[in-house]
């Protein structure tokens, strides 16, 4: 099964003599893969057919398209959040374990070296005994787990629903015809690399908007195992700037599917700029992950009645994310200079390759 950051591997399509043709190949590749898997439903699938249907949507009936995008939308959502909740479940009880470490053997997240031993400077966790510590980690663990058990009872009325058998149906139909904007009218394969291109335009112009010059700042990723927790920026603030981050993430996926269905155009020469695309995406990916477990132990200390010493010690775990947030981004920053430098994904680049 294919997983997120993973690229789809097959043999150049022999025969594909139009656009349509090769678009129309991608998704039948991509609805048989979905339709194989079932019952289990690979969410990158999904938004590998989403991303075809967006960046070539040119060529494709227009409602049609948009129909069946609403429902992959919102088929990975409901389904994304039971896998969602699991993975924070995971990192924060993983935080809390961290930051109350008492063991100066054992690094933290940030504090390991390649090798996974500790660095020299590597010390207790700042939680230390705290008392409030074992509360806090109870509470994420009841709260997240009750939010995991209620998004499975989503996710199964879901594939229980009419909406999801239709949109098997659809699948289904896809493997053997592409409902097209204009069925009589077929266009070189090479407008599919023009296409492409916009998908690399909008991810320079999404990624234009960010503030990588302070992310490319160094910072005390190490912080809070070290010293005491410094003022966070406003929650207004973070929520706005986690916005514009989640759109890095969008385009980073729209171009990297774009240039996967020009695979059959490019050959081999696509490996190493859809190799930097992914690097790129688990950045974000992580950075996503990080702050919406950072959202979570912010709500837990929100709950109502508790003791000071337990919200303490969530407020401590809210800042530990924020700090993997910033570190991802940082990462992206010093990552994407190279890449944007490569000239990648612009109508230039994707001409020389033809």
């Amino acid at each position: 099964m294919t997983t997120e950051n993973e690229t789809p591997t097959g043999q150049p399509l022999s025969g594909a003599s139009s656009a349509e043709s090769l678009l129309g190949a991608h998704l039948a590749g991509q609805a048989g893969r979905f339709l194989r898997a079932l019952p289990d439903v690979d969410l990158g699938t999904l938004r590998r057919v989403d991303g075809a249907l967006h960046g070539f949507g040119a060529l494709l009936d227009p409602i049609w398209a948009e129909t069946l995008r609403g429902d992959l939308a919102a088929l990975v959502v409901t389904l994304g959040q039971e896998r969602g909740y699991t993975r924070r479940l995971a990192r924060l009880l993983a935080a809390v374990d961290s930051l109350t470490c008492t063991d100066a053997a054992v690094p933290t997240p940030r504090t390991a070296d390649e090798s996974g031993r500790a660095a020299e400077s590597a010390v207790g966790g700042l939680l230390a005994h705290h008392p409030g510590a074992p509360k806090a980690r109870a509470m994420l663990e009841r709260q997240l787990t009750l939010a995991r058990s209620r998004s499975h009872t989503a996710a199964l009325q879901e594939l229980g629903s009419s909406r999801f058998h239709s949109l098997a149906d659809r699948m289904t139909l896809l493997v053997s015809d592409l409902p097209l904007r204009s069925p009589d009218t077929s266009h070189e394969p090479e407008r599919l690399l023009g296409y492409a291109a916009r998908m690399g335009e909008a991810l320079e112009l999404t990624v234009s908007r960010l503030p990588l010059l302070r992310a490319a700042l160094p910072y005390n990723g190490d912080a809070l195992h070290r010293v005491a927790v410094p003022a966070a920026d406003s929650p207004a603030m973070a929520a706005h700037e986690d916005a514009a981050w989640t759109r890095a993430g969008a385009a980073v996926r729209y171009a990297r599917y774009a240039l996967e269905v020009c695979g059959p155009l490019l050959g081999e020469r696509t490996e190493e700029p859809l190799a930097g695309l992914a690097e790129l995406a688990g950045h974000l990916e992580r950075q996503q992950e990080a702050a919406d477990a950072a959202e979570a132990a912010s709500l837990a200390a929100r709950t109502p009645r508790i003791t000071p010493a337990t919200a303490y010690v969530l407020g401590v775990v809210h800042a530990d994310q924020r700090l993997e947030v910033e570190a991802a981004r940082h990462a992206f920053s010093v990552s994407w200079p190279a890449f944007h430098s490569s000239g990648w994904l612009t109508d230039p680049w994707l001409a020389r390759s033809t």
